[in-house]
């Protein structure tokens, strides 16, 4: 009998575009979990921006896996755009006011500097998530940590916020842009993750202020394995590149952004794409690299090879050298495009008239016609993320083989065995 694999669970930021993770999650918890005859734990849950307030949610509910699907799925049907994006004519003025005067002294206290008041999402995550019980299912181990990053302000660097039962942080990077700091984690740190600039008002934790941890590590797959992960779920936000169609599909698509280059809602949407940059490719092809090596050295040298080569690694790396077993889900369809499609529908025109409703309806027709990126990330509406839902449950079964092969207690070749059948390899880190 095989040790079980400590699992990891990687989410990725992007603001509305987060329902998509609530449908990859759903597919693994209703429908491949049920059929595969067993529990699956997910042991080290790591997030950013809404893949941030969805770990902590994960974590909160780790011990009723059943539950936390459902309640998770319900947040998501019942969004309302007026809810997250409360604005109102008063808060482009105070922007206004605030760009253009000296801050009062004990403006250190308010958090100033988005355009949307962030009381509704204050409410959403604060009565959304019991916080307690993080800290009981990390004591009764239902869960092993919880990571979840935000980039500071002051010095433009990341900080990834670690809960664990000891509350010690296992060695990490020496990377001076890229920091780990042990706390109960909380509501302002759900915030700050997810505080996109100029949307969402900056965040004071400990004192100091965070915004968006996508501007600076948006795929958070790293934290997951220093915190001693041996196989990862990777969920991204980004089209995958393979599923963009032929030369002809592509040279049209680019005419239209021709087209609408000149639109400040366009150019908007890409900045935050550019922003919320996703190196999942680069981080999974190095990890893929490294797993090479380590199973070419087992197969010729024999099982001690990833100690001897760690041992050689060391002054360079934080980590041991291990095979790590990972699974990527992504979009097959662009989310922007589907914002796009939504936005236009007669049921979307009905839902609402409020302000953020209207703006989003004026940046829709202003962008490219088949395109709504900014829209895509401010679309905080249940007819939209129902869509998205359904596309991460379709996208997630499409991998049905892949998840068989994930979830497996059996070694997958020599170097993975290596390390399962090592006496010490349920706590390895």
């Amino acid at each position: 009998m095989t040790s079980r694999l400590k699992t990891g669970l990687v989410l990725a930021g992007g603001a509305a575009r987060g329902a998509y993770e609530a449908g990859v999650l759903s597919y693994l918890r209703e429908e491949f979990e049920p059929a595969f005859g067993r529990a699956l734990k997910l042991d080290i849950l790591s997030g950013t921006s809404v893949g941030a307030i969805h770990a902590c949610y994960l974590a909160a509910m780790n011990h009723d896996p059943q539950q936390q699907i459902r309640g998770l799925l319900a947040h998501w049907h019942a969004m309302k755009v007026e809810e997250v994006l409360r604005c109102s004519f008063g808060d482009v003025f105070r922007i206004i006011r605030e760009a253009l005067s000296k801050p009062a002294p004990h403006a250190r206290d308010i958090q100033y500097g988005g355009l949307v008041d962030p009381r509704g999402l204050r409410a959403l995550v604060g009565r959304g998530i019991p916080w307690l019980q993080i800290g009981r299912n990390l004591r009764k181990g239902h869960l092993e940590a919880l990571a979840i990053s935000a980039t500071h302000v002051g010095s433009g660097n990341a900080t990834v916020f670690v809960q664990r039962k000891d509350g010690r942080i296992p060695q990490w990077s020496d990377d001076p842009a890229y920091r780990a700091v042990a706390t109960r984690i909380g509501p302002s740190h759900a915030l700050a993750s997810a505080a996109i600039p100029v949307v969402f008002p900056a965040v004071r934790v400990r004192g100091q202020l965070h915004v968006d941890g996508g501007l600076r590590l948006n795929v958070p797959i790293s934290p997951a394995l220093r915190l001693g992960a041996q196989r990862v779920i990777v969920v991204s936000l980004r089209t995958d590149p393979s599923a963009r169609g032929d030369k002809a599909a592509s040279s049209a698509r680019e005419e239209e952004r021709e087209q609408a280059v000149a639109s400040a809602p366009f150019l908007v949407g890409k900045m935050l794409n550019m922003l919320m940059t996703d190196r999942t490719d680069q981080d999974l092809g190095r990890l893929r690299r490294l797993n090479a090596i380590l199973e070419a050295g087992t197969t010729a040298y024999g099982p001690g090879f990833a100690e001897t080569l760690s041992a050689a690694l060391h002054p360079h790396r934080s980590q041991p050298a291990r095979y790590i077993r990972e699974l990527l889900v992504r979009p097959s369809r662009d989310l922007g495009e589907l914002a796009a499609e939504y936005v236009r529908t007669p049921e979307f025109r009905k839902r609402s008239n409020g302000l953020a409703h209207r703006a989003i309806l004026r940046l829709v027709e202003r962008e490219a016609p088949r395109e709504a990126d900014m829209a895509s990330y401010l679309l905080f509406d249940g007819g939209f993320a129902d869509i998205l839902i359904d596309q991460g449950r379709q996208d997630a079964r499409a991998r049905r083989a892949q998840w068989e092969r994930f979830w497996s207690e059996e070694p997958q070749n020599v170097a993975e065995a290596a390390v399962m059948n090592k006496p010490d390899s349920a706590t390895a880190a």
